[in-house]
């Protein structure tokens, strides 16, 4: 990767498509401040196989993960077999790296102060083979407390409450955990009545949303960038918009035969969710069609790396392989960031 690259877009961690944060932020207060409030819930997820005895690392399971939050279908990623570290052990069993690690603040604008409920759903690959699972909850706060261990060093951290599954499994497995976010941001649309029904009115609409959405990958890309330029900055990814638009990732795209287009209305799935949110996908794997251009795959292969890796990961945020919209309560549809 070219010095340009790192200065250009700040990807953070992912594995199997879920925003994987190395660093929990820390919030020093002094010394009689109010008591802790929450500002994060953190979760981990790794599917693996039992260690050998004394064995440093363990072996995660390969398969697919889907994650849902309040009933709304977020992601269905792959997941890879890899070695991960074997971080501890004690009378509770064993803590290992996670396969999946999702930030509760990058889930937003799902999110909801109040209830909430995440829900993550494993289907390893080889169906019939026993495999563990450990999934855990750590609430975040804003204030960090110090305690001495059983061998007397001293521990700080901002983790609140906490807890843990463990399960020997075969074939899929489900796990969920309620919580509540007084940290989330309250959209107008949380008020917004849940959607049962979509009229052909309602079904026109959003195509000529997904259309609209379509055309931004045209030239001279500049809806493009104000778009992504106007993107929160808690989803996980920090784009550096003014070097974004010096290398011109979306052009170099473009000129490399790079084409989109609106889903036609026979291949466009929408699912309602019994919320405001309505899902939308396409009968295959994307929802947006990628027009085949002749020697677009070797022209893309032959862009240099600060320019092609950009050029991925703006593609990815502005055509996702689904997104969701709401009806707000003015009756106007919109695409969820």
């Amino acid at each position: 990767m070219e010095a340009g690259t790192q200065a250009a877009i700040h990807p953070r961690q992912t594995i199997a498509g879920f925003f994987l944060t190395l660093l929990t932020p820390v919030f020093l207060l002094a010394p009689g401040a109010v008591a802790a409030r929450p500002v994060n819930v953190e979760f981990k997820f790794t599917p693996y196989l039992p260690p050998a005895r004394d064995a440093e690392t363990v072996t995660s399971v390969e398969g697919t993960t889907a994650l849902e939050l309040n009933g709304v279908p977020l992601a269905e990623e792959p997941l890879e077999s890899k070695s991960l570290l074997l971080m501890a052990s004690s009378q509770e069993g064993i803590d290992v790296f996670p396969a999946v690690w999702i930030n509760a603040l990058q889930l937003q604008p799902l999110l909801r102060r109040g209830d909430n409920l995440l829900r993550l759903t494993f289907t390893p690959k080889k169906g019939s083979r026993p495999y563990r699972s450990q999934f855990v909850w750590t609430v975040v706060e804003d204030q960090t407390t110090t305690s001495t261990t059983a061998t007397g060093t001293e521990l700080t951290t901002n983790h609140g409450a906490e807890g843990r599954e463990d399960r020997e499994v075969s074939g899929p497995v489900t796990v969920q955990k309620a919580f509540q976010a007084p940290f989330a941001k309250v959209e107008p649309w949380h008020a917004a009545p849940a959607i049962t029904t979509l009229t052909p009115q309602d079904r026109a609409l959003i195509l000529e949303l997904l259309r609209q959405r379509a055309a931004l990958f045209s030239p001279d890309f500049e809806a493009a960038y104000r778009f992504l330029g106007s993107l929160s900055k808690d989803r996980g990814i920090t784009l550096d918009m003014p070097e974004v638009r010096r290398l011109g990732c979306l052009e170099a795209g473009y000129a490399a035969g790079m084409r989109v287009a609106a889903p036609a209305d026979a291949d466009l799935k929408l699912i309602t969710t019994g919320s405001p949110v309505v899902v939308a996908r396409g009968t295959g794997e994307f929802l947006m069609r990628f027009p085949d251009q002749p020697g677009m795959a070797e022209r893309y292969q032959a862009l240099p790396n600060d320019q092609g890796l950009c050029l991925a990961i703006t593609f990815n945020m502005l055509f996702p392989k689904r997104m969701l919209l709401v009806k707000g309560l003015d009756g106007q549809w919109q695409i969820l960031p």
